[in-house]
């Protein structure tokens, strides 16, 4: 009887491995996520923005699903400055709705992708400071949906210099990255450097602490490795264009199909020969025309074209993975692509560009 029991528990032991008990709520979180995504606002609904004015555009949002965050808002808040800060709030509590009821490794999974608003958020600060924007423009544009509290992230709006911003960053993932860039780059015009050495820190990070051991972490590894080639190529793009003289790795590694030695060999091809031969991808055919176009226009279009790719990639894997974190992915990627949009209308009338304009920005 014993040597049974012993046999049943060592079945069990097996079983459990194969089959971790927490792997996660899937089914409802994705069922949700499916509900939420379909409120969403259609293609069209942007084309009826672009013929509002700004207080019109504010009294949508906040008859829908906005609502919360204008009402909390309205009083501090107006126009342009309104319309960003409702939108960031949205979607900080969106995010934080969904960690809240997801379970066992899917709530891991969708707390780890999310951290990348940490690393958004240390490149906005960054970024203003460089430019001189001061605390209040810097805020506008911050979205507390990572691991940093609105506290801590309001803390290092107000530092005075990116060296504090470093020093106080000590205790996280990101001082080191941000430290071995500021040793080496002396004197920086710009705050790249710092906003590389974070997204490498990020996708380094993620990639190493999931472990491809069952079928959640494959399928989620496989998205973030397709990013890393879309982050790439953009960098690749950029420095080819520019005719970029490139004296240290710029290129993540760990993506799904470009190797970081492939792409730096591409750096220094002629920009006929660089299209051509970056028509072994399979991203290829979504970006063709405006690459064909991207010498004479510049590159705003194929970037477009990227990021609607990532927005269809994301839709089609989560089709076919249908309880999966690709579901969740998906609706989280597109909320916030609806955001963007929402942010790009509003900003284009404060602007005075036409609508034509305004559209060619979109991304739907």
């Amino acid at each position: 009887m014993v040597e049974v029991l012993q046999k049943i528990n060592e079945y069990s032991r097996k079983l459990v491995k194969k089959i971790p008990i927490d792997m996660g709520n899937y089914p409802y979180v994705c069922a949700r996520l499916r509900a939420k995504k379909s409120l969403l606002y259609p293609p069209d609904m942007y084309q009826k923005f672009l013929q509002m004015e700004i207080p019109q555009i504010s009294r949508t949002l906040g008859e829908g699903e906005y609502k919360e965050e204008f009402l909390a808002l309205g009083a501090k808040y107006s126009g342009v400055d309104l319309i960003e800060m409702a939108t960031s709030e949205n979607l900080a509590r969106t995010y934080t709705k969904i960690l809240d009821f997801s379970e066992g490794q899917l709530k891991n999974i969708i707390s780890k992708f999310i951290d990348r608003w940490d690393v958004f958020n240390l490149q906005t600060i960054i970024r203003g400071k460089f430019y001189g924007a001061d605390s209040q423009e810097i805020w506008e544009d911050i979205v507390a949906a990572g691991s940093f509290t609105e506290e801590f992230l309001r803390d290092l709006v107000e530092k005075e210099s990116i060296d504090e911003i470093i020093e106080a960053l000590v205790d996280t993932t990101y001082y080191e990255p941000l430290f071995q860039t500021r040793e080496i780059h002396e004197e920086m015009k710009t705050g790249a450097p710092f906003e590389d050495a974070l997204s490498h820190c990020y996708y380094s990070n993620l990639l190493a602490t999931t472990e491809p051991s069952n079928k959640p972490n494959t399928l989620f590894l496989n998205f973030i490795r397709m990013e890393i080639d879309v982050l790439n190529l953009r960098t690749l793009l950029r420095l080819n264009l520019g005719n970029a003289t490139v004296e240290e790795t710029v290129f993540v590694e760990g993506g799904l199909e470009m190797s970081c030695s492939d792409l730096e060999k591409m750096i220094e091809m002629d920009w006929d020969s660089l299209v051509t031969r970056l028509g072994a991808y399979s991203f290829y055919e979504t970006i063709s025309a405006e690459l064909n176009k991207a010498k004479e226009k510049g590159l705003n279009e194929v970037l477009r074209c990227l990021e609607k790719h990532v927005l269809r990639e994301a839709s089609r894997y989560a089709n076919l993975h249908p309880l999966s974190i690709l579901p969740v992915l998906d609706y989280m990627i597109a909320k916030r692509n609806e955001i963007d949009n929402i942010r790009i209308v509003a900003r284009g009338k404060e602007s005075g560009l036409d609508n034509d304009m305004i559209r060619n920005l979109l991304v739907i």
